[in-house]
């Protein structure tokens, strides 16, 4: 068996290789971001892997991070591609590389996720009065006290991260302490985490911080709260949110609903195979699907690269069809994607 499937790789990438050949002629020398967190780490090696083994890209994998990577893609047009970049909270700068024509964005590289206040769905589901902030605070008795306090859980994000200063100012902004609420810092992400997982596993209420994607969000039913109509993020509201040292008396608001693109250089479009452009203009996930990649990553204790070859395994359900054009069937580029990891 295992001279037969040596046989039929080699004749996979014999019958490609002609065509691969003038694809990496055309496609040249490709520059991929690695961002710092991690499903923005594995999508880039799963891009890169792409765009290596079926498009015959000759691909890079480089240090990034978002500010440095988009400004860097707006000045420089280096990296090539940023395969999660999330869009909405990059401001001016990015919007006038877009009109200036040097970048642009390709399909959602994740549809959903984002930061947020996040319930347990079943608790929801029985009291739909949660879905927003306001009903939430009316129910503060629904929400547990880890200490078993006459007051309800508020979990906010952990000291130190800059998720504390929004969490702390919008806890205030909206008057969590007045409606009978306590804030509590879990103290590290992994408690966060803990803590949220639990309550969902136990059917108890739960309200925080929390973000995604995220493996918790992957495998578990979580609810994104409402902020409720006039209470959207604003310029203005969101610049007092922001503020480390508080100023008081912030108008309420939220977190703007994500967008997190595929981002590319028009330098590197000019010049890449149609296919290449297809593939990165329709790489889609769901933040659900990422989030149970995640999953699997933090018990397997997976490189980025590792977790990228085990989508091309194990989850050809998410990218064959992408990469094939569009067609449900095989084709030569999947095959070869698939047989350089096996």
């Amino acid at each position: 068996m295992k001279l037969i499937k040596t046989l039929f790789i080699s004749a996979i990438l014999s019958l490609s290789f002609g065509s691969f050949s003038a694809k990496a002629s055309e496609c040249g020398k490709v520059q991929v971001a690695e961002m710092t967190w991690t499903s923005a780490a594995v999508l880039a090696y799963f891009d890169a892997l792409v765009l290596k083994e079926g498009f015959g890209c000759d691909t890079e994998v480089v240090p990034g991070d978002t500010m440095p990577t988009s400004t860097s893609m707006a000045e420089k047009q280096r990296p090539d591609i940023a395969s999660e970049l999330w869009t909405n909270g990059l401001g001016a700068f990015w919007a006038e590389a877009m009109d200036r024509g040097v970048v642009k964005t390709g399909g959602l590289s994740m549809s959903g996720g984002g930061e947020g206040f996040w319930i347990p769905k079943s608790v929801v589901d029985a009291n739909p009065e949660l879905a927003t902030i306001d009903g939430v605070l009316a129910n503060p008795q629904l929400f547990p006290h880890p200490e078993g306090l006459d007051k309800g859980a508020f979990y906010g994000c952990p000291a130190g991260w800059n998720c504390q200063i929004t969490t702390t100012n919008l806890f205030d902004a909206y008057g969590f302490a007045d409606a009978g609420f306590e804030y509590i810092d879990p103290g590290s992400g992994a408690a966060l985490g803990a803590s949220a997982a639990g309550a969902h596993d136990k059917g108890e209420g739960w309200i925080g911080y929390y973000w995604g994607p995220t493996a918790l969000l992957g495998t578990r039913d979580f609810v994104r709260v409402s902020p409720g109509a006039g209470n959207e993020q604003t310029a203005d509201n969101w610049a007092c949110i922001t503020d480390a040292s508080y100023p008081g008396d912030c108008e309420k608001s939220y977190y703007a609903n994500a967008t997190i693109e595929v981002a590319y250089t028009t330098e590197f479009e000019a010049r890449a195979p149609k296919a290449v452009m297809n593939y990165l203009n329709n790489r889609t996930f769901s933040d659900k699907d990422v989030g149970i990649i995640l999953d699997v990553v933090d018990k397997e204790a997976y490189s980025p690269q590792e977790a990228a070859e085990y989508i091309v395994l194990e989850r050809q359900d998410l990218w064959k069809q992408k990469v094939c054009g569009g067609t449900f069937t095989s084709c030569a580029e999947a095959e070869a994607i698939i047989a350089a990891v096996q």
